[in-house]
């Protein structure tokens, strides 16, 4: 393997293989210090990142929040028009979130177009001031994507991309957190069950633009999701009564483990059944801070 001595002058970041070594001199030219690329990447800061850290610390308190819920209850071109219980979800959710201190802005009964220019605006924001970045979606949805009022389709993607370092990058190296409640598919999970049970419970800038995103669906892919009038959606409510109990002690994805196993326990009296899905991008655990604390 051939060697290269290479002398750089005013460089303010180097990117180096995996078997490189990097030697770092002072303005004199003498050679005092020696840098792999993993020690390179622990040590790394840079002037625009708002997400400097220090040592190996992963934990994160987060004190202040953004929400944008959106909220699709009313599907005219339906039977059933309208989402009997999202209104308790909703109802559930500001309940929580008023507990965090954060602020939240709900929208109701948008189209997709509609959805997309929502998205739009509200990545334009400047989020300096917020810790993290929460988007609730309640509405109709298919495997891919969430359906509008006017049942066309805006995919994950769509929704999640607004957000990423290039679009907004003023949550660069802050938690973007979304729940979405909504179906993924016709599929169904069902267990055998008496005609006469009730849903009960038994006994988730140099930073990759996907970094610090968690994507919390209600159910597995291709599955249904369930909610009840009186009461809201089975993952909605379990979310907001798990955070209120537990999140004043634990991080982010073990408060997912547990709306996961409660759910998982849950059971309509037609046997049918349900488990919440995430996908975790995450780099640190991520600790919600009640505003009684």
């Amino acid at each position: 393997m051939s060697k290269f001595n290479i002398i750089v002058e005013n460089c303010s970041q180097i990117v180096a293989s995996d078997y490189a070594t990097v030697q770092v001199a002072p303005h004199e030219g003498v050679l005092n210090q020696e840098h792999t690329p993993e020690q390179a990447a622990r040590t790394k800061t840079s002037a625009h990142a708002p997400f400097q850290e220090s040592g190996d610390d992963i934990d994160l308190k987060v004190k202040s929040g953004y929400v944008l819920v959106i909220h699709n209850y009313s599907f005219p071109k339906r039977e059933e028009a309208v989402r009997h219980g999202s209104e308790e979800d909703v109802k559930n959710l500001c309940s929580l979130f008023d507990d965090f201190n954060f602020k939240t802005r709900i929208v109701n009964n948008l189209t997709q177009s509609q959805m997309v220019e929502i998205l739009s605006e509200t990545a334009e924001k400047d989020f300096s001031r917020y810790d993290c970045f929460l988007c609730v979606i309640l509405s109709h949805g298919l495997k891919d994507g969430i359906h509008g009022i006017d049942e066309e389709v805006i995919t994950i993607e769509a929704i999640t991309s607004n957000f990423r370092r290039d679009a907004c990058p003023s949550l660069e190296g802050k938690p973007k957190i979304f729940l979405i409640q909504a179906c993924r598919g016709n599929r169904q999970d069902r267990v055998p069950i008496e005609s006469d049970s009730e849903p009960v419970p038994c006994a988730s800038s140099s930073l990759p633009a996907d970094a610090d995103f968690l994507i919390c669906f209600a159910s597995a892919p291709d599955h249904q999701s369930y909610r009840q009038p009186e009461l809201g959606s089975w993952f909605i409510s379990t979310v907001v009564a798990i955070f209120k109990e537990y999140a004043e002690r634990e991080h982010l994805m073990d408060l997912m483990l547990r709306v996961n196993n409660h759910v998982a326990n849950y059971f309509s009296k037609t046997g049918l059944k349900q488990i919440p899905c995430q996908v975790c991008m995450l780099r640190r655990k991520v600790y919600f801070s009640p505003k009684y604390n």
